[in-house]
């Protein structure tokens, strides 16, 4: 448990970090129950903040000062059953993480993606869909990306929005605000393994920032680079990818 110091401390240094942060200050604010490791409870430089969705954060202007510390810590935390998607903050990227932290992993890359509002197409129809608000019945969705990993209940999924393309009566697809800092909304998205390849993520998803842009926020898409689907999908939307970032995977030794 960190006090309201080491948390303010934390945010600022947050602040000064060029990317985007914002499943780790979905932690720090308490929207989830995730993880908050500082180097030190006084004055705190560096922090490792880990989402309930296995996405974690360093950051903090000691860099490298306990760059062996955090290492093992989130060696730890794999070998207990936690593997993490590890990202650091610019300024710590070329500490060589990998060898730091040993054992099983893989190497990716994280995509930031910025919103070109005259790209967009709008609303999209897609034949034999119907595309709704999301209820409260939708926070149960159980694919990967699932509501639950995000909001800490239904009136909160509810309050950052959400969009379904529905076939048959059924959720099909479901487009939501994952996290929102300010006026910025980061989307969680998703179509259930039978309704693939044919729009309803385009469809749900373009509703949701349609919805948005009347809102006056700005939407925000991320992803691994590897994910060609969902980046063929943001750019069909009007985003377009405004930064490379190494992306860890941490997998436990016994994983191996």
């Amino acid at each position: 448990e960190h006090t309201d110091t080491t948390v303010a401390a934390a945010r600022r240094a947050l602040d000064a970090v060029a990317i985007n942060t914002a499943f780790a200050r979905a932690v720090l604010d308490g929207v989830v129950p995730g993880e908050l490791w500082a180097d030190r409870p006084e004055e705190p430089r560096a922090f490792h903040a880990r989402h309930p969705h296995t996405m974690s954060l360093v950051w903090g202007p000691a860099v490298g000062e306990v760059a062996d510390a955090v290492a093992a810590r989130i060696r730890a935390g794999a070998d207990a059953g936690r593997p993490e998607w590890l990202q650091v903050e610019p300024r710590w990227a070329d500490l060589g993480w990998a060898e730091r932290i040993g054992g099983p992993l893989t190497h990716h890359v994280r995509l930031n993606l910025a919103f070109d509002p005259a790209a967009f197409p709008g609303p999209v129809a897609v034949p034999g869909c119907r595309v709704r608000r999301a209820t409260a019945h939708d926070f149960g969705w159980s694919g990967a990306v699932r509501p639950a990993e995000f909001w800490p209940d239904a009136d909160a999924f509810l309050a950052g929005g959400g969009w379904v393309a529905e076939v048959d009566g059924a959720a099909a697809a479901l487009a939501f605000a994952a996290f929102r800092t300010g006026d910025d909304v980061e989307l969680g998205i998703e179509t259930a393994p039978a309704h693939r390849r044919r729009g309803l993520a385009r469809a749900a998803a373009a509703a949701m920032i349609d919805d948005l842009l009347r809102a006056g926020r700005t939407p925000v898409w991320a992803c691994r680079e590897e994910n060609a689907g969902s980046v063929r999908l943001a750019e069909s939307l009007g985003f377009v990818v405004a930064r490379r970032l190494p992306y860890l995977r941490v997998l436990p030794r016994d994983a191996a």
